[in-house]
């Protein structure tokens, strides 16, 4: 049984109809012009409603309008019974908000196949309705687990024990969760190890990819292993553990206790640069030279370490493609010769900074298409 709203300013029409409909075992409410129609509908909810067109105080069409307006999302069948025959007007009937239409004089017969038709529909879209309802519901549900969820990524895999003007760093994902990685520690020798990590894809496979390489970092560097000794065991593990088509490119700074001489190992990143800002220059670029870990086997893994020496205030600077494959609208790329110059037109510790407002200009609207990540470690001499 279902709740049928008639509309009709002729009392014998109204009557004939909630007849008929009573027998077949709809509760039926009456309305005598447009106005009562809609406060009868707000009073009683009906699940469908048969409109007549024209009538006194509020016509037909203005009344389908405020009803469709007033149901909002849930579907509410409108069939508009009319004597005009006029096209113009029925069409008027369609974009008032009509799901049908009869004129008079009309079947009975059809009529109630056209409201079964539209039940039909009506319960096709409260099926609909309802399994939408739980898909945002379990989006909900789905986004707020995986927020928490990075925030405990987060806290897992990103620790910076050179806190302050010493190490700077600004990282930006793409999603929730990514595969650019942020990783300092102090070895018992006072060694500092600064590695900057971007795993292949995006998102919770690359966080994936890369959540294994945390403890063993700061294990082994807590044990004062070697930076060397360090890169292999993370191949080696990651070899064990990543699907064929996933792999880490990384770059590690290491930096002896009370030295201005460092090692730089960079496997499948982006140049690391050293920006000596007495000269407003790069002084030397240190290029990938290895494999990305977990691609080779230890025995054809290789570890290449570049040595650089550095003056006081000389900066080492560490970043992801997410920089210099930003795009604009035009499709164009932010590239290494927008990169260089924003560096070398960098104010003292303004360098990260001076590089996201050039990207940012750069982009403009373009929405980020990468994980961003920026790492500068300024050698102050403490």
């Amino acid at each position: 049984m279902s709740k049928v709203l008639i509309v009709d300013d002729d009392s014998v029409n109204r009557m004939i109809l909630e007849g008929m409909l009573s027998n077949q075992g709809h509760q039926v409410f009456q309305a005598d012009n447009g106005q009562q129609a809609i406060e009868t509908y707000l009073e009683n909810k009906p699940e469908m409603v048969l409109m007549d067109i024209m009538m006194p105080v509020l016509n037909g069409y203005d009344a389908t309008k405020a009803i469709k307006e007033l149901a909002g999302d849930e579907f509410v069948p409108i069939i508009v019974i009319t004597a005009m025959t006029d096209e113009d007007e029925l069409v008027k009937c369609v974009h008032s908000g009509a799901d049908d239409f009869l004129t008079k004089p009309f079947s009975h017969v059809v009529l109630m196949a056209k409201m079964k038709a539209l039940q039909r529909m009506q319960d096709l879209y409260k099926t609909v309705s309802l399994q939408r309802d739980e898909i945002e519901r379990n989006r909900q549900i789905l986004q707020e687990e995986q927020v928490q969820a990075s925030k405990i990524y987060k806290r897992m895999t990103t620790k910076d024990e050179l806190e302050g003007l010493t190490l700077r760093h600004h990282m930006s994902p793409m999603s929730l969760f990514n595969g650019d990685m942020l990783l300092s520690a102090i070895g018992p020798d006072g060694t500092k190890f600064i590695f900057l990590t971007d795993a292949t894809g995006h998102g919770l496979p690359a966080a994936l990819g890369a959540f294994p390489v945390r403890d063993i970092f700061y294990t082994m560097a807590s044990k004062g292993c070697t930076a060397i000794d360090i890169i292999e065991e993370l191949n080696r593990k990651l070899v064990e553990i990543l699907p064929t088509e996933f792999f880490l490119c990384g770059t590690m700074l290491v930096i002896p206790h009370d030295s201005y001489n460092c090692l730089i190992w960079n496997g499948g990143m982006p140049d690391v640069v050293l920006y000596r800002p007495e000269k407003n220059a790069i002084v030397q670029t240190v290029k990938s030279a290895n494999l990305p870990l977990g691609i080779a086997s230890q025995e054809d893994f290789k570890v290449t370490m570049v040595k650089v020496s550095v003056q006081k205030e000389d900066s080492v600077i560490m970043y992801s493609d997410g920089i210099t494959e930003a795009q604009n609208k035009e499709g164009s790329y932010f590239g290494e010769e927008r990169f260089l110059d924003a560096v070398c037109t960098s104010e003292s510790f303004q360098v990260i900074e001076n590089l996201l407002k050039r990207v940012n200009e750069f982009s403009g609207d373009s929405s980020q298409s990468d994980d961003v990540s920026i790492i500068e470690y300024i050698f102050t001499g403490s």
